[in-house]
């Protein structure tokens, strides 16, 4: 065979490897970009679906901040009897999922992408798939979980530019996202009517059963519990003013503010607190429920009315409405209030950071917040305030999650997954 020829033959050879180098290079340059483009595509499903599941979480909140603890407790998905069902949740959801793009499409979400339920706080991230936190509820729903998709279910695949040479037309992704009411994480000024804490330990103690069980907050033998006067020296004057609501809390950060607790009984308090307790607490029946009373059977709520001043009652300017008892200091004898029948006072309390539930003395971190039902206010010599602390009780400020779990939780959600 002369030369030429051969040489000939090798170009055609040296083509056909060039053109079947090109076809290889273009479907990777093909990947490149297009897989590219799905993670950019992804990144944005993703925030979709982020904002979509805290902004429907955060309605679920809302809805509980407009119920009673008694309503929030009975609470299912659904129901008609709520004014805000969770349809109200799902629509946010979409709503936010139309105003948002990923892959230069506004994301359309399912209904049937929507699902309301609880995340169990127990099970260590990052979570095994097989035993996933979150699952659907109906009943007292706290958190929201939302698929925001680019597939056939929803919003159609995304379609690629080059990989079509290797037979890759569009390509499915789809981000999920999940948001839950947790703890609650902060207090407002003034929000906190009780200067006083409860150990972490009455919860960590008996974790499964601590929800409504008694808690004595004095004295320091019967108590896991103890004062504290905020950022104030704590002595006599300024604890009543706390106790009169002259003086309020600080705004209070679980994991960030640490006050001075001690035990004891802080004499001569026990007074003011009782007519705290009967000005802020409501009439219940036996059986705990509000008594009917009023011209149109409505529930006697909010203080009691001051007695009399000798045997002369006391009303507005208007002479018509009752004058509502505000405790002052160093006023003297005050007017009677007596409870026609069992008073309960709910108030918000800190957890402090566990110490055996011995006498705290000393600076304590706050981990949380806890609700209790004050139900009764011992005078001397017994100077014992008793109460029962409220479990799945969520805020009626709106107040942010992420503190310990002790049974009251905040509205306004975080990101779990």
């Amino acid at each position: 065979m002369h030369l030429a020829s051969i040489v000939k033959d090798q170009a055609g050879a040296v083509a056909v490897t060039v053109a079947v180098l090109m076809i290889v290079m273009v479907g990777f340059s093909a990947l490149a970009i297009d897989i590219g483009y799905l993670l950019v595509t992804r990144n944005e499903l993703q925030n979709v679906a982020d904002a979509a599941a805290l902004a429907a979480t955060r309605q679920l909140g809302s809805n509980y901040q407009n119920m009673t603890h008694e309503e929030q407790l009975s609470y299912e998905c659904g129901s008609v009897e709520w004014s805000m069902p969770c349809s109200e949740i799902v629509k946010v959801a979409q709503d936010v999922g139309l105003e948002n793009r990923a892959g230069q499409v506004d994301i359309v979400i399912n209904s049937d992408d929507v699902f309301l339920g609880r995340w169990d706080f127990s099970v260590p991230l990052p979570f095994d798939p097989s035993n996933d936190p979150f699952t659907v509820q109906a009943a007292q729903p706290r958190a929201v979980r939302v698929i925001a998709r680019r597939d056939d279910a929803a919003n159609n695949p995304v379609t690629t530019f080059l990989a079509g040479v290797l037979g890759i037309d569009t390509m499915a992704v789809s981000a999920v996202a999940t948001a839950s009411l947790s703890g609650q994480a902060t207090a407002e000024p003034g929000e906190l009517q009780l200067p006083v804490g409860i150990d972490e330990s009455f919860f960590n103690e008996n974790p499964d059963g601590y929800c409504h069980d008694e808690i004595y907050f004095s004295p320091t033998n019967l108590s896991c519990a103890g004062w504290t006067s905020w950022n104030l020296i704590s002595n006599k004057p300024n604890m009543l003013d706390l106790v009169t609501g002259v003086q309020e809390n600080p705004e209070v950060t679980a994991g960030d503010s640490e006050f001075e607790f001690t035990g004891g009984d802080i004499a001569n308090l026990f007074d003011d607190l009782q007519l705290r307790f009967k000005h802020d607490g409501y009439d219940v029946d036996i059986n705990g429920d509000p008594v009917q009373t009023t011209d149109s059977g409505e529930p006697v709520t909010g203080a009691l009315p001051v007695g009399t001043l000798g045997t002369v009652p006391m009303y507005e300017d208007d002479g018509v409405t009752p004058l509502y008892y505000t405790p002052e200091p160093d006023t003297g004898p005050h007017d009677p209030l007596v409870a026609r029948n069992e008073h309960v006072w709910q108030t918000s309390v800190v957890v402090y950071e566990d110490s055996g539930c011995d006498n705290p003395n000393q600076t304590r971190g706050v981990v949380g917040f806890a609700r209790v039902s004050i139900t009764d206010v011992l005078l001397p010599p017994d100077n014992t305030i008793v109460g029962k602390v409220d479990c799945g009780y969520v805020s009626g400020e709106p107040t942010r999650g992420g503190g310990g779990e002790y049974g009251t939780i905040g509205s306004i959600p975080g990101l779990v997954q």
